[in-house]
């Protein structure tokens, strides 16, 4: 649970709470997408109107982790400044800091992800993640991570946690994701798991139409239901309901549609609040996603969203406080019931400090920043931790011939086969990481990226090529195609191609999905890496190349067969 307030802390909750308007009392349930403002974000005087008008309790900043990291730190800090300046009530600021800050803002440290930290699997590492992602992100400005993400892998086809969780193990899930939260929260910014009551289990995606977790009450319970509840024993300040229904609590009218916990009373409210005594703040999912746009019109689905038992409802849009005004004068929304959240929701600012914010905006929690960054001793420490996690983190799923490591000796000619076409103009460069390093060794490196699968490698193999090594590396970005994580088109065709091949045998090396093996099983050899990050690919082909030990173990069950050893050392099937 949650440190009691101290009596100054609350005395200054109840004072804001009786000083507001019935507007501004809607307009810190709202939170809003600073990237959607209607005018130049830099514009003190139309910034001012629009607060006048719209009194949002809280912006969204920085890339959304679905697409890609953006801006400066330092612009990012003034910008909140400028903002906190001229709110009434001090603003809470909140992004999308699940691998680091750097996941939000281009100019901070980008973490390996969190599948990543679940293969190092050290708490105490965690427990870092999170304190140096709390430091940088606090310097930015942030004060609220939509992090971390406490789902499970229990689908191998979810197209959209992948990487974002901590595997498929409910236990393991618990005590990092746990540390994790407490060195965000010990540093100065509100953690927020996600996404209640649990992604992965379906094969389709949130943003598209409402998923389902399937579980039983018992399953859910000794899985999701586990991780929850150690997180919020543990004190987590709020909690993101997913549009993710769950049918053994609220199955709805058997032949309507899925009820999404971001509108279900019986999972937000009965679940979350009561049974498993939640008492922080619960923010919405984004309200701009297709499992929550399939509820209703947009007057039902919002009034069902808050009056489910959610205190914070994410990017709304401005219509909210037209249609919220008219719910509390017609008796659909009660007055207690929004008091109730903005009471919550101000317990929060006042336990991460913001109520001390100066009047000229500036954060006094804030560490400075320089050139960008935190001074430089911290910066170090930053850098030098995601560098140890992306060494930590590389595993051997399978390894049956022996192959690996490689003998720096005896491979000078390989073959990369460019499994990752599937995203050429989405970060498709990125995997030119990967080439380049292989170069940089002094290897000559033949790239095949054109796949016909009756022809190309085959005519290679004819043609007097051969090569001492052969690589499959496999990489797709979060929505780098909408609705899956797996190898398709043109990847697909590279699989096939691969099976003509007569005097090759692939490595395969996935920096996303860990569940390469499902689509091509007769890989001898895999390692997975969980992500394109700097550190991770240099180190694992330093790994291949037996130049460090394979120090992670596989964070779900990655082989089809079963028969999978992720090891601190090297392992045979």
């Amino acid at each position: 649970m949650q440190r009691p307030l101290s009596k100054e802390e609350q005395e200054w909750v109840e004072r804001t709470l009786e000083a507001m308007s019935l507007r501004e009392l809607i307009g810190q349930t709202m939170q809003d997408h600073a990237g959607r403002l209607p005018f130049k974000g830099d514009d003190e005087a139309a910034l001012r109107g629009y607060l006048a008008q719209y009194p949002v309790g809280s912006f969204f900043i920085g890339g959304e982790v679905i697409q890609k990291a953006a801006g400066k730190a330092e612009d990012y800090r003034d910008w909140t400044v400028m903002l906190q300046r001229i709110s009434k009530v001090p603003l809470l600021f909140s992004g999308d800091l699940e691998f680091g800050a750097g996941s939000a803002v281009k100019s901070l440290t980008a973490f390996p992800p969190l599948l990543a930290l679940a293969a190092a699997d050290d708490e105490a590492l965690a427990y870092e993640y999170g304190k140096y992602t709390a430091m940088e992100g606090r310097a930015a400005g942030f004060t609220w991570a939509l992090a971390p993400g406490t789902d499970l892998l229990l689908n191998w086809m979810n197209p959209v946690i992948t990487t974002r969780c901590l595997g498929d193990d409910a236990g393991r899930a618990a005590r990092l994701s746990a540390a994790v939260m407490r060195g965000m929260q010990d540093y100065g910014i509100a953690a927020c798991a996600k996404h209640f009551p649990g992604d992965g289990v379906d094969y389709r995606d949130q943003h598209i139409i409402t998923t389902i977790n399937s579980l039983s009450e018992e399953e859910w319970f000794s899985t999701y239901g586990h991780v929850a509840q150690t997180i919020i024993d543990q004190g987590v300040m709020s909690y993101m309901t997913g549009h993710i229904a769950l049918p053994w609590i609220d199955g709805g009218d058997a032949a309507a549609k899925p009820v999404p916990a971001t509108v279900s009373e019986r999972i937000t409210t009965e679940l979350l609040r009561e049974r498993m005594g939640f008492d922080g703040v619960v923010l919405s999912d984004a309200l701009d996603m297709g499992g929550f746009l399939a509820w209703g019109d947009y007057e039902k689905r919002i009034i069902d969203c808050f009056n489910c038992g959610t205190d914070v409802l994410l990017w709304p849009g401005v219509r909210y406080f037209a249609v919220m005004e008219q719910a509390v004068a017609d008796g659909r929304v009660s007055r207690e019931r929004l008091t109730a959240s903005v009471r919550r929701i101000l317990e929060m600012k006042a336990r991460l400090g913001v109520q001390f914010t100066s009047t000229a905006g500036e954060d006094g929690m804030a560490l400075p920043l320089l050139d960008d960054k935190l001074p430089p001793k911290l910066d170090r420490q930053v850098r030098q931790l995601s560098r140890e996690l992306a060494g930590r983190c590389i595993t051997v799923v399978r390894n049956r011939t022996g192959q690996l490591p490689l003998n720096p000796q005896t491979v000078r000619r390989v073959l990369v086969i460019m499994l990752n076409k599937v995203t050429e103009g989405r970060k498709y460069e990125r995997m030119n990481l990967f080439v380049e390093q292989l170069k940089a060794r002094g290897l000559q490196v033949d790239i095949l990226d054109e796949f016909e699968p009756l022809t190309t490698l085959r005519q290679w193999e004819q043609s007097g090529i051969s090569w001492d090594a052969a690589f499959a590396p496999y990489f797709l970005p979060l929505h780098g195609m909408m609705n899956t994580a797996r190898p398709v088109g043109e990847a697909a065709k590279a699989i096939w191609a691969m099976q003509h091949a007569e005097t090759i045998k692939p490595i395969g090396i996935s920096f996303a999905s860990p569940y390469l093996l499902q689509d091509i099983p007769f890989l001898d050899t895999l390692v997975n890496a969980y992500s394109l990050h700097e550190d991770t690919v240099e180190l694992t082909v330093k790994a291949l190349f037996g130049e460090i030990p394979f120090q992670g173990n596989s964070p779900v069950h990655a082989d089809s067969q079963d028969d999978y050893h992720g090891s601190r050392g090297l392992q045979k099937t």
